[in-house]
């Protein structure tokens, strides 16, 4: 919302100044802010260096990992260029209008980065026929979306049997506050990283580990959960009688691949009582130490509510659908009945 309302005040600002002062006649500091992005879209990153001055200060406002002053064109290449490339691999700057005022050049442009779009402003000042100075207002809430974060190129590895992979895949099960820190068990049982927080992630799909891993990370249905929620994973995986000191969380917002809400370890739909298989997407779960604690709440998945799954068994829990929960079963979701 900054970055928007910084935005506006920079386009009024080009409006205000446009009406006071008449437009310069000096083509060369017009075309000295063209060759800048002309240079950088070729990406000649030793023609763009040659068309900023060796003090150019560039400024990238607060919401990037790169937010910062920048002073001459390697630091800009190196603090700022570097970083967007790994964000976002298709960055790209499409130049809308240049309105010059004096050696200021208002730049309207459309930022293209991870698939979106988004409408930006830049502020040149050109001095002896080159950038002086470079001020950004690029959106970064919308840009921020799509970064290609560590976690997200963990998550493009094509080998889900690595370490990486499964890492970012078992720990984004979880809040990133909770899963960032967490213990991560690989699908052949090994500690794959020691965590710092008392929660641990893991598959939760009772299907062998296949050889070339899980195909994503909705197929590995991970969970999250603390030493307590563990018990119960353990119990639940092993067909005992889980024994919790109290009630605990598990989180799996990847969802899983489908079971029957009323029978445990049934692993496929045509195996499963008739209009009780449920694919979910992300949800959280409460594991009561005393199942009989959620006699009262209904077993319905179709409502939205939460609800208990594998009712009056030893295995009771209530499921508590979070955004996007009906992705893969659609024709549960209430807003389709």
């Amino acid at each position: 919302m900054i970055n928007f309302v910084h935005l506006i005040g920079i386009t009024l600002l080009v409006a205000l100044i446009s009406a006071c002062q008449p437009t310069t006649n000096d083509s060369s500091i017009l075309a000295s802010a063209k060759e800048g992005y002309k240079t950088f879209q070729g990406g000649d990153m030793t023609a763009w260096a040659n068309t900023q001055a060796e003090d150019v200060v560039w400024t990238i406002p607060e919401g990037f990992p790169y937010s910062g002053t920048y002073v001459g064109p390697q630091a800009v290449i190196d603090g700022v260029f570097t970083p967007i490339m790994q964000l976002w691999p298709d960055f790209r700057v499409e130049v809308v209008n240049y309105q010059p005022s004096g050696s200021t050049v208002f730049i309207s442009t459309r930022i293209h980065a991870g698939g979106q779009s988004s409408d930006s402003m830049h502020v040149a000042v050109i001095e002896d026929g080159k950038y002086a100075s470079f001020k950004i207002f690029d959106n970064a809430e919308v840009m921020m979306r799509t970064a290609m974060t560590g976690k997200r190129r963990a998550l493009n590895n094509p080998d889900h049997v690595s370490a990486e992979w499964q890492i970012a895949a078992y720990s984004s099960a979880a809040p990133d506050y909770l899963g960032d820190f967490a213990t991560v068990i690989g699908g052949e049982g090994e500690v794959l990283r020691e965590g710092s927080n008392g929660w641990t992630c893991l598959s939760l799909n009772p299907r062998p580990f296949p050889e070339k891993g899980w195909r994503d990370a909705h197929d590995a249905m991970p969970g999250c959960g603390d030493a307590e929620g563990m018990k119960w994973m353990n119990a639940a995986l092993s067909g005992v009688k889980p024994d919790l000191q109290r009630d605990t969380f598990i989180w799996m917002l990847h969802g899983d691949v489908g079971e029957d809400n009323t029978k445990m370890g049934v692993l496929s739909q045509e195996d499963s009582t008739p209009g009780e298989w449920i694919e979910s997407g992300p949800h959280l779960m409460l594991m009561p130490k005393d199942p009989s604690t959620l006699t009262k709440f209904h077993a319905d998945f179709s409502t939205g509510d939460p609800y208990v799954m594998m009712p009056g068994s030893d295995y009771a829990h209530l499921m508590i659908p979070l955004t996007d929960y009906y992705e893969y079963q659609p024709q549960s979701s209430p807003l389709s009945n």
